[in-house]
């Protein structure tokens, strides 16, 4: 018996060991198993900052046409600020190198004061506004981008610019817009097409507003508070308005992305770009805020706004200011046929047809030219218009008004209780 038994014995252990290998393979499988059901595994990814960075550069210039040679360049604009005034230009710019540029301009100063271009600037004493102007640029970055690859040959860019313009009409001293004939100036600003014929140009510069011989003065400004003596200013400039040159046209791929086509916006403020001036003998600021909300998905919305401006000028001798609140009832007239086609999304962008009413609050001091005017007063419009976002931070709206008001108001061309008006603004929006 105990011979059979050690006969059978290593057979035992063989299978011993056999079903031990096989709870350990078990146990380890099991343990896998829990580690993998307790441990998390996630999965990323991380952009390719070089194809985002490509993205940018390419959708800034299909907007601003950076890299687009042009060598000759006409425009014609909305022109603003404290030294051309409120008006309209016309400018043709020439390519000597690529860093130096020069232009000849022809343009309507209409009013100092104000935003808007008035109609009955072309009906009176139009032929005493007409300016001509000389620029020359210097786009100080251009050398450096074209090597870069970043820019081509052409009118998009930093510069600073040196100035002077002459009044084509007689000197009127006793007008608020018509009281100097030489204005020579330096300047630092930003100049760029936008898409095929869109045109903008920003600056902010140092002027003299060289006032006419003596003789053209009366005596009784002849003296040691001469203003010709106070005309160094310091005022900002903007220029908005179409381009022709001799670029090939293109047709921008992402401007949609630019234009916010397909967005949904409901609401937006919108920040006017502010307009100073700062000078010895004359000082002014404009700027405006407003909020417009849309009616749900239908094509109407309100627009609440206030607009101020300060303005003194000793050369004029005008100082006053006005303040504007107004509610103003848009319709959208293209939008749902847009919408429909699937080229616009519900937003606040498109031609738009507008009813406002408008409080007024003004105040202006005693002049050779106007009386005192201190009032406040109603005013109803009706206008059409077009407002376009740009980017996601940038609007434009612009339009031509028909303007009743409750009493007859001064302005820089007479008293009259209906104006027609052309306005163009253009700043942030959030």
């Amino acid at each position: 018996m105990k011979k059979c038994l050690f006969k059978r014995w290593p057979n035992s252990i063989s299978f011993c060991m056999k079903y031990l290998l096989l709870l350990f393979c078990i146990s380890l499988n099991a343990l896998t198993v829990a580690a993998q059901d307790t441990i998390r595994v996630t999965y990323s990814e991380e952009p390719d900052t070089l194809i985002v960075r490509q993205k940018f550069i390419d959708r800034y210039d299909n907007v601003f046409m950076t890299r687009v040679p042009t060598q000759n360049l006409v425009k014609a604009g909305y022109n603003s600020s404290d030294v051309r005034g409120i008006g309209i230009a016309l400018g043709y710019e020439y390519k000597i190198l690529p860093q130096l540029s020069i232009e000849a301009s022809f343009f309507m100063k209409t009013n100092n004061t104000g935003d808007v271009i008035y109609s009955n600037t072309f009906a009176k004493e139009w032929t005493q506004n007409w300016w001509v102007g000389m620029k020359a640029r210097w786009y100080y970055n251009m050398g450096k981008r074209i090597e870069k690859g970043l820019n081509a040959n052409n009118f998009s860019g930093a510069y600073v610019a040196a100035s002077v313009d002459r009044r084509v009409g007689n000197v009127d001293f006793f007008s608020p817009i018509n009281s100097n004939r030489h204005t020579i100036g330096i300047a630092t600003g930003f100049q760029s097409r936008v898409f095929n014929r869109g045109h903008v140009d920003f600056s902010l510069g140092a002027y003299y507003l060289d006032q006419s011989p003596k003789s053209y003065i009366p005596h009784y400004y002849q003296s040691s508070r001469d203003p010709r003596n106070k005309n160094f200013i310091l005022s900002t400039q903007m220029t908005v308005g179409i381009a022709f040159g001799d670029w090939a046209q293109k047709v921008p791929t992402e401007a949609c992305e630019v234009l916010l086509c397909d967005e949904e916006i409901q609401n937006q403020w919108k920040l006017r770009f502010p307009e100073a001036s700062l000078g010895l003998g004359q000082r002014s600021l404009r700027l405006g805020i407003a909020r417009e909300a849309k009616f749900g998905k239908s094509p109407f919305s309100i627009d609440i706004s206030s607009n101020a401006e300060f303005y003194d000028t000793e050369l004029a001798r005008i100082k006053g200011f006005s303040i504007k609140t107004a509610l103003q009832g848009r319709y959208y007239l293209l939008q749902p046929i847009q919408i429909r086609r699937g080229k616009s999304g519900n937003n606040l962008s498109g031609f738009y047809t507008a009813l406002e009413i408008a409080n007024y609050m003004a105040k202006r001091n005693t002049s050779a030219s106007y009386p005192l005017f201190n009032a406040r007063y109603w005013g109803a419009s009706f206008s059409a218009g077009f407002q376009q976002r740009l980017f996601r931070n940038i609007f434009i709206d612009s339009a031509i008004s028909v303007n009743e008001f409750s009493s007859a108001v001064p302005y820089d061309y007479g008293v009259n209780y209906r104006r027609v008006t052309a306005r163009l603004a253009l700043g942030f929006t959030f």
